[in-house]
Parts: structure tokens; sequence; C-alpha cells
């Protein structure tokens, strides 16, 4: 299958980035200049109200309560439906899995890396919050991003924090090409729940992946749990729901075939291991470019 991703949600990015663009252009403006209080404040808007497309094709905030939740007094919702291990769950509505601090342990374990490499990066949050949370200060970041409005926060905020080394380029999955980053010699790729939009991917996306320095590791935090097996009912949904919206159908064919074409070592397969939204829980795959050792400390 040629890799494909729906238009739909590639023009959904580009909008929903812009207006967060806007927010954050505006914030600077009145004075803010610190890139994390601006991701924070940003965050803070967004645990009260959610960005949705309108009937119109444009975009509106509404309230993250729907109507007959139970509310806390600060005006959020008190409870969130999750999925985990193929389970419904119901967990405090403040409960997030922080999953950029398991890169940053991962770091510890396992590295040092010259650099760390996101792909779908938005407007790079997860850099910052790495960077800002404990990963090494001195090690260069790159976040490549499809959506041109993405790119363009993302280097507005690393141009408010001159001790940080990032780098933000254009970046599809659909047709993977890293040649903007120089050769390095040992790099962490990640990606975290960018895939999921890419209907279709292609085997090369990992020998791509793999090329980016002589030693790569990657963590694809990415719902493809359901395309590994059934582990309840929660799997069902999610499955029923990525069909329903183009997302992800072969990444996890995608990745044994590279596995299988000797371009990438596989050592993990963790379906479902982190709190999810309902109906798109968080699996984990760790693998190795052919021929790179393992390193733990």
């Amino acid at each position: 299958m040629e890799p494909v991703q729906s238009e739909w949600w590639a023009s959904f990015y580009e909008g929903a980035w812009a207006i967060r663009a806007q927010i954050i252009q505006q914030m600077i403006e009145e004075g803010e200049r610190h890139p994390y209080r601006l991701i924070k404040r940003l965050e803070a808007q967004e645990r009260r109200k959610r960005l949705q497309r309108t009937d119109a094709g444009g975009f509106a905030w509404a309230p993250r309560a729907l109507e007959g939740e139970a509310l806390l007094p600060c005006g959020t919702p008190a409870f969130r439906k999750c999925s985990l291990r193929g389970d419904f769950v119901t967990v405090s509505y403040h409960t997030t899995p922080n999953l950029h601090n398991v890169i940053v342990d991962y770091i510890a374990e396992t590295g040092p890396y010259d650099a760390v490499v996101e792909l779908g990066c938005g407007y790079g949050r997860n850099i910052f919050e790495m960077w800002y949370q404990g990963a090494p200060a001195r090690m260069r970041y790159y976040g490549g991003e499809y959506t041109d409005s993405g790119v363009a926060i993302a280097r507005e905020l690393a141009a408010l924090e001159p001790a940080l080394d990032a780098t933000f380029f254009h970046c599809d999955h659909t047709a993977p090409d890293f040649s903007s980053i120089p050769r390095l010699p040992r790099a962490l790729v990640f990606t975290m729940h960018s895939i999921e939009q890419v209907k279709v991917i292609s085997p090369s996306w990992f020998e791509e992946a793999a090329s980016i320095a002589d030693e790569v590791v990657g963590l694809n935090f990415e719902p493809f749990g359901f395309q590994f097996g059934d582990l309840g009912q929660a799997s069902r949904l999610h499955r029923a729901a990525a069909e329903k919206r183009d997302w992800n159908q072969n990444f996890g064919h995608a990745l044994l075939a590279a596995r299988n074409a000797g371009l990438i070592t596989l050592d993990t397969i963790m379906q479902e291991v982190f709190i999810g939204a309902e109906d798109n829980p968080t699996s984990l795959a760790i693998w190795r470019a052919k021929d790179v050792p393992r390193r733990v400390r």
C-alpha cells in the first residue's frame, strides 16, 4: 500500500496549530518571554477548553466538560474515561501519563546521545518538556513537523531560550526525508501520537529514521496496540475508532516488515501500556538500527 494521510487531518492540524500560534503570539506581545511559561499557559487554557472544528470549517473553543458531567470547583471535569491494557478505567481528569518523562528516564538509562529527534513534534512541546524536566542540557534537539504553523511556533519558542540547542524542520511521515539533520554519531528518535494520524506508512519510514545517525535508537509512543491483538473491549473500540477516523492501520505491519527486511532490530513491543483516551490508548515500540548494539547503564 502507498503511504497516505487524510487531507482532512492534515488541514485540521495546520489550522489548529495556527490558532495556538495566535494565542502564544498574543502572550508574547503582552510581555511573556519564558517559553515554558508560554507552553504551560496554553496548556492551562486547553485543560478547560477544547479546540474543535465548526460546521463552517473554522475553529472554536468549547468547554471540556460535557453536559451532566461532574465538575471540580475549578471548572474542569472531575473524571475522564480512559483505557489501559484492553480495559476501561475512570481516573481523575487531572491524571496525565507524562510520556516525555519516560524518554528522559530512557536517556538516563541508555545514553549518552548526541541528539534527540522528535518526528511529528507539533509546536515542540515534548522537546521543551524534556529539556526543562531533566534531559541533558547540552544535547542537541531536533523536531520535525508536518504543519508550517507548528514549525513556526516551535521556532519562536526556541528563540526565547538561547541555552536550548533546538532546530525545527518540515517532516512528512508519508515521504520521510531527514536530510536536513546533520549526520550524528548517536541519536534517539521518537514519535508520540503523530504517526497515528497517517493512515498508511511504508516500512521505508523506519529505514529513513534509522539513517539519521550512525547509531539510532527509536521509540514510538503510538496507538497501535489493536494491531497486535485484542486485549479486551477497549482494544475493539480503539480499532473501530481508528478505522472511522482514517487513522493509522498498518504501523504494526510496517514495523515487523522493517524488522524482517533486516532494516531494524526490534527490542520491545508493549501494548496499551500507558493510560490513554478511552478509544486511543498508547502503546510503545522500541527498536534500533540494524547492527546497533543495545546499551544499558
